[in-house]
């Protein structure tokens, strides 16, 4: 009898590139990870554009805002958009009031990464 010898997935997580870096930099360095591995690592190193605690700080917040879910708040923490034009993209399939994108920013600045 054979049996299936594999992964599955347990949980799925919307997590921003800063946090997925936190999460793999400790492989950056291991000579026996595969070349994928290693690639994905490179280039979560070059476009991390935050510390992994800032991001989960700007997550946090961006969650409390009504209508912001991790989805959506991973993606801002990884464009960081510095308008309410930018902030629209991420929002494509919902018209997105002046007043969110406004919050948005808001948080943003006050965290000085825009």
């Amino acid at each position: 009898m054979s049996e299936k010898v594999g992964r599955r997935i347990k949980e799925v997580e919307a997590i921003s590139i800063p946090e997925l870096y936190k999460v793999m930099k400790p492989l950056e360095n291991d000579e026996s990870i595969l070349p994928v591995q290693s690639r994905t690592v490179q280039y979560l190193k070059k476009f991390t554009k935050l510390e992994p605690e800032k991001a989960e700080k700007i997550k946090n917040k961006l969650m409390e805002i009504e209508g912001i879910d991790p989805e959506k708040a991973a993606q801002i923490i990884n464009i960081l958009p510095k308008s309410p034009e930018e902030i629209k993209e991420i929002f494509h399939e919902k018209i997105i009031v002046g007043e969110l994108a406004s919050k948005i920013l808001a948080i943003l600045k006050e965290e000085g990464v825009i």
